[in-house]
């Protein structure tokens, strides 16, 4: 089988690919690209037809992709992104702007990492937009795969596909706990996780990789009887969970770069434990197969000269 795809795709058939890979729902899929379902099912039995494979299994609840959809779909999301991208750059040219880099990070990154790293790459750059966005590790690595953001700055908890992932370390991180500077924790050299266990928690969403390590050690050392401590409670608002420490009897355990900050204000401290919930490097991730932007380039060598300053 031979096919020369730039006869045969058209943007029109790569965003219909796309939506319903993502939405796996035909009607759906035509919901969001402003048509009828019949109509967006005949476009795909063309698209099938022109290509000579099968892209989506149909079932009764939602579609399938099979192999080669799954292969199409991605190719479709990068090649969508870079449109995008390049929308993006003509509209910066009239602006002033030439490119833009966007970088999503994750939300325990250091922000004083991050935010020397902006102000040296500014001035190295000056034509470039520098746009961050902070989500999810899960959501993160998915805007990469598909090309809508150019670098990822996440833990290394992540298990991420090395053939296509390049991946730099930053700088070591690990959790610390924070607590009111009155909190009776603090006048015990060593607490014990039991201690900790007892007490009640500030905690973090559930798809973060702290919230895991957490979790075990609640499950394994809090015991029924805690003295009327009362409830856990999640939020993904650091500024809320500094709020409720300060305010309450609680704890919260965060990364030891972003503790640091909290605790210059003293209205934290941290609290000793018998070991960390977490430690392991922080990493700035792109793509292999995209050549590396000087943009890139210069915004890593950044990231990197600022995290050394972290040992100094």
């Amino acid at each position: 089988m031979a096919f020369n795809l730039q006869r045969v795709l058209t943007l029109k058939q790569l965003r219909l690919v796309s939506v319903l890979g993502r939405e796996l729902n035909l009607s759906r899929c035509a919901e969001l690209l402003h048509t009828t379902q019949p109509a967006a099912s005949r476009a795909l039995l063309q698209l099938e037809a022109q290509l000579q494979l099968s892209l989506f299994q149909r079932t009764t609840k939602r579609m399938v992709p099979t192999s080669a959809g799954l292969s199409l779909i991605q190719h479709a999301n990068r090649v969508l992104a870079e449109i995008d991208l390049a929308e993006e750059n003509l509209l910066g040219l009239s602006t002033g702007v030439n490119a833009e880099m966007r970088v999503g990070v994750l939300a325990s990154f250091s922000p004083e990492v991050l935010a020397r790293a902006m102000a040296r790459s500014r001035d190295m750059l000056p034509d470039v937009l520098l746009s961050t966005q902070m989500q999810p590790l899960e959501v993160l690595y998915e805007q990469l795969l598909d090309g809508r953001i150019d670098l990822m700055l996440a833990h290394a908890e992540l298990r991420v596909d090395l053939n296509l992932v390049e991946v730099t370390t930053l700088y070591e991180e690990h959790s610390t706990i924070l607590a009111a500077p009155g909190h009776r924790l603090h006048k015990k050299k060593k607490p014990s996780w039991s201690d900790l266990a007892q007490e009640a928690w500030v905690l973090p969403p559930a798809n973060t990789p702290l919230r895991p390590k957490i979790d075990r050690m609640l499950s394994v050392y809090r015991s029924g009887d805690r003295s009327g401590r009362g409830p856990d409670v999640q939020t993904d608002s650091s500024l809320l969970a500094l709020r409720l420490i300060s305010q309450t009897s609680m704890l919260w355990a965060i990364a030891h770069q972003q503790a640091k900050q909290f605790e210059a204000s003293m209205q934290v401290r941290t609290i000793s434990a018998p070991a960390e919930l977490l430690r392991g490097p922080m990493c700035c991730f792109r793509l292999r197969q995209e050549r590396m932007k000087t943009q890139q380039s210069v915004f890593i060598g950044c990231l990197q000269d600022s995290a050394l300053s972290l040992a100094g």
